[in-house]
């Protein structure tokens, strides 16, 4: 944050009177209101930031800006003329460090500071104006078209953002980090003024009073950040406008996407700079603002002189006089934004009392005096400057000369419990004379009175009061141990007020920390009524941006307390910007299965665990230190600090080598006494410890709390409400580390609950000078930022991922598949999204639960197509409403029309009757009435009709309900088996029998998807067997609920089978099973082992496991059943070719000497079938009766079709014929209940060339 003096680009421009874009440059307070100027030379010729005379022209006077650069307002479309170098660095090759550093160089001295690193924004500081910020820049990109190609800016980043959070209702945040002057704050600016624009604009919030409301949060807004620079900034040796404070800005927007409200957070203000500053350096810019800037008048009510050598806070700075920094002009802007954001004129008068009481307490001397016991006191030197404090304030001098020069303590120990009402720790030894010590008594002296034991009868009444009020602050129950006046001269220590004389120098200690605490508790309450000046006043869920622009990583010549907090506040952003841009990312593709190839980058997580871990942490260490108290707090903390972290690699004090040092060396020289040295992200950082636990307790004493609540001044009562004497607890506050440390883990939260926006923000020299680029501080940057790992995983990773769910939701009208609603799954719905819409595969991957999208211009062509989609859509509705009401208009002008058409034709046959009845003809009315009654009756019988159909209508309609209704709880069992369904009327009985059907389908489709891969192909096999045998096969139904195993005796585990295998390449076995084999001479039985594989059909011995027959799959061309209960199976055989001799005889002689073991050896490439003892000779078909008769045909069926690639035929009849080798043989099955054949059993008979089977 600490980058607004060093900007990171710099046009001034106004865009209208809400609207007041202003590039960073050299010059930081704040945004343009009206006619002010922010910071920027300009010639007289300048108007709202623009110069007039060359507005038409686009040329500038050129007479404005420091060090003569001209600030020219470029058309947008010279924003594409002017590119040099890689804008996107995505496509620089080779990708190095130092190709990357050169293509920077290369842009920033075409003063194109802004380069695209994947999804960050790298600005390099031009310390100078660019013409980059003028309305044409705005405007393009604020209304470009989504596939439009504009350069890297940060008006694209702000863009993005809120167009994230207005479309695609994502809550967002832009995270600028860096260098202390870099620029952050000036691009955090810029990004605040974009954001607060981007909605309706700023010409409709000036022309529309609608937007009136809109107009006045987008100025306070924007004013606030001028408001909080002006009392938070200062000089510092990195920045001219370095932010002392923390900032982080959540705009909230409604769903139009204009501004609604804001809230500020800030963090840990460096308050010692009031008091003290390093050379060259200066204090807040408010104290030169209001002495530069102050009329006359305003001075004199505040009693300040314009001479900055009058105050001691500010004589180290007063040589200063920066060409960036105009107090003067800085202080009216003040002023301007104090207004805009609701203070009165007399809340401005108050908050400068308190700025200028905070100058004269600086003045405030102590002359040192000895007192009658030796010890040392002080006195006021300078009554003239304490008086005019009082004046300011509204105070008694004697009061606050007490509070500077006097400290009561409780000596002793405290009357209630110490639980509940902590005593303050007592002051340390040197601390001055004790008065008053007696019990429960305590006296003062007046001024210049020598310091003694004073009687507590001789008090003033003044101090007596105070005794009394800082009695009741610590709740001391029984006045009796306190009293003022102990005349009986007792000595109880049961709990002593003492009033402690202060030395000179512990009085200054005692004024600088009133002068800080007064300070920082007024920034704190400035930041208090920004909030509420700019609170949403209306309640409701809203979507919020968030702007962080935090302190820049510092390292000086002496590094302290606030410089450890700084670059601690780095640490944790580095390591959130870090797991967002490299871990998480690389952990998602990993996660979701895509290939990824790790890209290795620093991890700063033990320098963060060192220091905020708990109970072992620096930050832990030093809290028990502060705690503890006493003398030495400092070294004692260093001590510890050895002793808890030496062993960490990334400390080392002089006590503590470094972790790779050898372990003989008795010190680190290296590290300067009474420090000790982290070793950062950025660069090896060492502190010293002096102050460190005094800065870190932040106390306040109660004396001066009760003197500044007792003071008139209005604002004062709120600062300090501890000094309220009814305050009923005392509770000891948390330390100024923990507090930060918890503040900075809220933050980190709050980031990682958004999407972010990263911009990273690079110094391009130390001198603070344009054109200046040093490569090697350059490079060392783009080292500790990861930025080439960044571009690395960005490059090879994807631009966008999102979750299937969500992008099916987004995306779902771009195809008629998923529109309006899609009921499968989200991933299958994705799919046929993606392959209805004019994109290319290898744009997209898809994860296990989430879809990538390659670049950033696919994404942008998914949006173009659903803007145009929705386009359409809307067209539609509007159609569709417009003939809706259209035709809601003609019926109802159709029935106004029937309505005076009836009581026009009516009136007229009246006028008609009556005409006629008066000139004595035939009367017409009576007809006329009774036509009329004749027509009611019949219109009152149409509307009882249409009154029945109405209510048949809407019965049916209830029945219909009913019965879904009904159905829904009542439905039958999910299992497909099930044939029970709920009755329906006659109506529905067509309805019925439809949902009847999907009911069964949908649950048949949930029964197959639990199914694993075996009962995948078990359910095949059924079907199959159902598609073959069903109402063919008699046999059939009994199969039906018996599950087909295959190997029945578990061949698959014998060890002779596996050889024998392996040798045959059968090792997949589909059926095993001991079946019978008929003989074709006597039809009798024979038991063998019938295998079955994925190639072919084997046939052993069911005792050797010896094969006597193999036959290849491709070789049975049909099968054979009768459509009887028999269990009978005839497979026949292709005629094979005639083996070779030579192999006949191989394969003879392998048998007669291997036996069964390996039947097949010196025959294995022949064809047709294979026989164990006469190869070459053709045994023609085979005839099986076994019980899995069923089974056996529907796995060789599937078996034949994958290795055949068509079914083989299936003959189920009553005769066939079958070839048994020599001769061909006519099967014939009968039917017949002969008294020899038992029920289930069959009869064979061989009559020649005929062979019968009985049933």
């Amino acid at each position: 944050m600490s980058s607004g003096g060093v900007p990171s680009a710099a046009a001034t421009v106004r865009l209208s009177s809400p609207l007041q874009i202003r590039a960073p440059g050299p010059t930081s307070s704040g945004a343009i209101k009206k006619a002010d100027v922010r910071r920027a030379d300009c010639c007289d010729n300048v108007k709202h930031g623009v110069c007039v005379r060359s507005q038409s022209s686009s040329q500038c006077c050129g007479q404005h800006g420091s060090r003569g650069h001209s600030a020219r307002r470029a058309p947008p479309l010279a924003i594409h003329e002017q590119e040099v170098g890689v804008a996107d660095t995505l496509q620089l090759e080779p990708l190095t460090e130092e190709a990357f550093v050169a293509n920077l160089q290369q842009r920033f001295k075409r003063d194109l500071i802004y380069t695209s690193a994947g999804d960050v924004l790298v600005s390099v500081n031009p310390y100078k104006k660019l013409a980059l910020y003028s309305l044409d820049v705005v405007e393009a990109y604020r209304n470009r078209p989504i596939l439009s190609h504009l350069p890297p800016h940060i008006f694209a980043l702000a863009d993005k953002a809120h167009w994230n959070l207005r479309e695609r209702n994502e809550e967002q945040c832009v995270v600028v980090s860096g260098e202390s002057g870099s620029g952050k704050t000036e691009a955090a600016r810029i990004v605040l003024q974009y954001v607060t624009v981007a909605g309706s604009g700023p010409s409709g919030a000036q022309q529309d009073p609608a937007l009136a409301p809109i107009k006045l949060i987008r100025d306070r807004l924007l004013q606030a950040g001028p408001l909080l620079e002006a009392f938070g900034n200062a000089k510092t040796h990195k920045n001219d406008n370095s932010s002392r404070f923390g900032k982080y800005l959540d705009v909230e927007f409604d769903f139009k996407g204009d501004p609604v409200g804001g809230t500020f957070t800030s963090y840990l203000l460096e308050k010692s700079r009031v008091t003290r500053q390093l050379a060259g350096e200066r204090n807040f810019h408010i104290f030169y603002q209001l002495l530069t800037g102050a009329d006359i008048q305003l001075l004199k009510s505040l009693k300040l002189h314009r001479n900055i050598d009058n105050y001691a806070f500010l004589r180290p700075s007063r040589p200063l006089s920066m060409e960036t920094i105009d107090d003067k002009r800085d202080f009216q802007v003040t002023k301007k934004a104090l207004e805009t954001l609701g203070f009165s004129a007399e809340d401005v008068v108050q908050i400068f009392k308190v700025v200028a009481s905070v100058l004269k307490l600086g003045n405030i001397g102590f002359t040192p005096t000895s007192n009658i016991d030796g010890t040392e006191g002080c006195t006021v030197t300078n009554d003239y400057e304490l008086f005019e404090v009082c004046g300011l304030l509204g105070t008694n001098p004697m009061e606050l000369t007490s509070a500077l020069t006097q400290r009561t303590i409780l000596a002793g120990p405290v009357l209630d419990s110490p639980s509940t009402n902590p005593a303050p720790p007592p002051p340390p030894p040197s601390c001055g004379s004790l008065r008053g010590v007696k019990s429960g008594g305590c006296s003062s002296s007046a001024a210049g009175t020598p310091p003694s034991f004073v009687p507590s009868s001789s008090m003033s009444s003044t101090a007596s009061r105070d005794v009394y009020e800082v009695c009741e602050m610590l709740q001391h129950s029984t006045l009796a141990r306190l009293t003022l006046a102990d005349e009986r001269g007792s000595t109880s220590t049961a709990g002593e007020l003492v009033v402690a004389d202060l030395s000179a120098s512990e009085a200054t200690a005692s004024r600088d920390i009133l002068c800080r605490a007064l300070y920082s508790r007024l920034f704190a309450w400035l930041v208090k009524q920004v909030n509420d000046a700019t609170r949403v006043r209306k309640y409701g869920k809203r979507k919020v941006l968030g702007i962080l622009d935090i302190y820049g990583f510092e390292v000086f010549e002496q590094n302290g307390f606030e410089q450890f907090i700084i670059n601690f506040c780095n640490e944790k952003l580095q390591q959130a910007v870090a797991d967002c841009t490299l871990r998480q990312r690389q952990e998602e593709m990993l996660r979701e299965g895509i290939e990824w190839t790790p890209v290795d980058f620093f991890n700063n997580t033990p320098v963060c665990e060192l220091i905020e871990k708990n109970n072992h942490g620096i930050l832990a260490v030093l809290d028990e230190e502060s705690q503890r108290g006493g003398p030495g707090g400092d070294e004692s903390f260093l001590a510890r600090l050895c002793h808890t972290c030496g062993s960490s690699a990334y400390f080392e004090t002089r006590n503590c080598a470094p972790h790779s040092a050898p372990s003989d060396l008795p010190c680190n020289t290296s590290v300067p006494p009474n420090c000790f040295r982290l070793r950062h992200y950025a660069g090896t950082v060492t502190y010293g410890v002096t102050g460190f636990v005094d800065k870190n307790n932040d106390t306040l004493p109660l004396d001066l709390s009760l003197a500044m609540f007792r003071c008139e001044h209005p604002l004062l009562k709120n600062l300090f409400p501890e000094g309220n004497p009814k305050r009923t607890t005392l509770k000891r506050a948390a330390s100024a580390g923990t507090q930060f440390k918890i503040s900075v883990g809220a933050l980190m939260g709050n980031l990682q609950s958004k999407t972010p926006h990263f911009v990273r923000c690079i110094k391009p020299n130390e001198l603070k000078q344009p054109r200046i680029f040093e490569n090697a501080l350059v490079q060392h940057q783009v080292r500790y930022l990861c930025l080439v790992q960044t571009i690395k995983v960005r490059k090879s990773s994807f631009a966008h991922s999102e979750s299937y769910e969500s992008f099916l939701h987004r995306y779902k009208m771009l195809s008629p598949h998923t529109w309006p609603s899609w009921r499968g799954s989200a991933v299958e719905g994705a799919s046929y999204l993606l392959r209805d819409l004019p994109l290319s595969s290898p744009h997209f991957a898809f994860g296990r639960t989430r879809i990538f999208v390659r670049g950033e211009r696919t994404v942008a062509e998914l949006e173009e197509f659903r803007r145009q989609r929705l386009e359409d859509l809307a067209a539609l509705v509007q159609k569709m409403w417009r003939g809706y009401r259209c035709r809601q208009r003609y019926i109802l002008m159709r029935q106004s029309q029937i309505v005076i058409a009836s009581a026009w034709r009516s009136w007229r046959e009246w006028q008609i009757g009556k005409t006629r009845l008066f000139k004595g003809k035939k009367n017409l009315f009576c007809l006329y009435r009774v036509a009329r009654e004749e027509y009611r009756e019949l219109k009152r019988r149409k509307q009882i009709e249409w009154a029945v159909q109405v209510i048949q209508t809407h019965y049916l309609q209830w029945r219909r309900r009913q019965f879904l209704q009904r159905l829904c709880v009542s439905l039958p069992s999910e299992s497909p088996m099930c044939r029970e369904w709920p009755a329906a009327a006659k109506r529905l009985s067509d309805t019925s029998l439809l949902l009847r059907r999907i009911h069964h389908k949908w649950r048949c489709h949930k029964y197959r998807l639990k199914f694993d891969q075996t009962a995948r192909n078990r359910m095949r096999e059924k079907v199959t067997a159902s598609i073959i045998f069903r109402d063919r096969k008699a046999s059939y139904p009994r199969s039906v609920s018996h599950p087909f195993l295959g190997d029945y005796v578990r061949l698959r585990q014998n060890v002779q089978w596996k050889k024998i295998c392996v040798e045959t390449n059968d090792q997949y076995v589909v059926f095993a099973d001991i079946i019978n084999k008929i003989t074709r001479s006597s039809g009798k039985f024979v038991p063998i082992l019938f295998v079955l594989s994925t190639s072919s059909m084997l046939i052993l011995d069911q005792r050797t496991l010896q094969i006597k027959y193999r036959v290849p799959a491709a070789d049975i061309y049909r099968l054979s059943l009768s459509p009887y209960l028999d269990d009978v199976a005839i497979f026949h055989i292709k005629a094979g070719c005639e083996l070779p001799s030579l192999a006949h005889e191989a394969g003879c002689s392998d048998c007669s000497r291997g036996g069964g073991s390996s039947p097949l050896q010196g025959a294995e490439h022949a064809t047709g079938c294979l026989f164990q003892s006469d190869y070459g000779k053709k045994k023609g078909d085979f005839v099986f009766h076994t019980g899995h008769v069923i089974e056996i045909v529907t796995k060789l069926f599937l078996v034949i079709q994958n290795a055949v690639g068509k079914p083989p035929e299936v003959n189920i009849n009553t005769e066939f014929e079958a070839n048994f080798g020599s001769q061909t043989v006519m099967l014939s099955f009968k039917c017949a209940g002969l008294p020899e054949v038992q029920p289930g059993q069959i009869k064979i008979m061989r009559k020649g060339s005929r062979m019968e089977v009985l049933v």
